[in-house]
């Protein structure tokens, strides 16, 4: 069923918060009215989120930069993803509940930045399955040749491990270790390429993924006990 939406004279600035949302969740149908209702919700909730997101970068020994592009990556994730769920909110105050569930992607996209240095997800377009350890290098860090050469010298032990793999197990295992983030899935575009191309059972991906990981580990886990 198509959503109907009055799309003339909306006063934004005065609409809740919840309701900014459910806007921003209609940009493919309303783009016009769903980027007003982001910019207000980005006014609305903009200090908080520099605010906490400095803390959280200031806790973990980053700049106030890095709090600004957290802060960023945050509103986009929002703009993207717009996934606060009112009915499962965490306060009855909807500001309240929100400011909650901003921070929760603050501190991810943290996180996220930690590893990568950076919080930006690739366009889905852009997104590919990984076939070898210099897809991996391109897919996590980009075009930063200084990033990609400290990279690759952390990621050469990897690389030798995989040598007792096939290469559907290279695929798999790659590819997860470039898009999965904390125990997250991978993206479904990408999920589904990987089905795609190496012709698999969603099931079958994940032993194969299974495979693959015990015998990285078990590999590192020999090296450490030879030390």
């Amino acid at each position: 069923m198509k959503v109907e939406l009055k799309t003339t004279e909306i006063d934004f600035e005065n609409l809740s918060s919840d309701e900014l949302i459910e806007y921003i969740s209609f940009k493919n149908e309303f783009p016009n009215e769903a980027e007003n209702a982001f910019i207000v919700f980005c006014s609305r909730f903009q200090n908080d989120v520099i605010e906490k997101a400095e803390i959280y970068s200031a806790k973990y020994g980053h700049s106030g930069v890095t709090a600004l592009d957290i802060a960023n990556c945050t509103f986009a994730k929002v703009w993207k993803y717009h996934s606060f769920n009112k009915e499962k909110a965490k306060s009855k105050d909807m500001d309240k509940a929100i400011k909650i569930w901003l921070y929760a992607i603050v501190f991810n996209e943290l996180m996220k930045y930690g590893v990568s240095d950076t919080c930006a997800e690739p366009e889905e377009e852009d997104l590919s399955i990984v076939e070898n350890i210099s897809d991996l290098i391109n897919v996590t860090v980009g075009e930063d040749l200084d990033k990609k050469r400290d990279l690759k010298i952390r990621l050469e032990i990897i690389e030798k491990a995989m040598l007792g793999l096939s290469e559907k197990q290279k695929v798999i295992y790659l590819t997860y270790k470039a898009y999965q983030n904390n125990g997250k899935n991978i993206p479904r575009q990408v999920a589904k390429k990987l089905r795609d191309t190496l012709n698999l059972a969603q099931s079958s991906i994940q032993v194969y993924k299974k495979e693959a990981t015990d015998h990285i580990n078990n590999y590192l886990n020999s090296l450490n006990g030879n030390r």
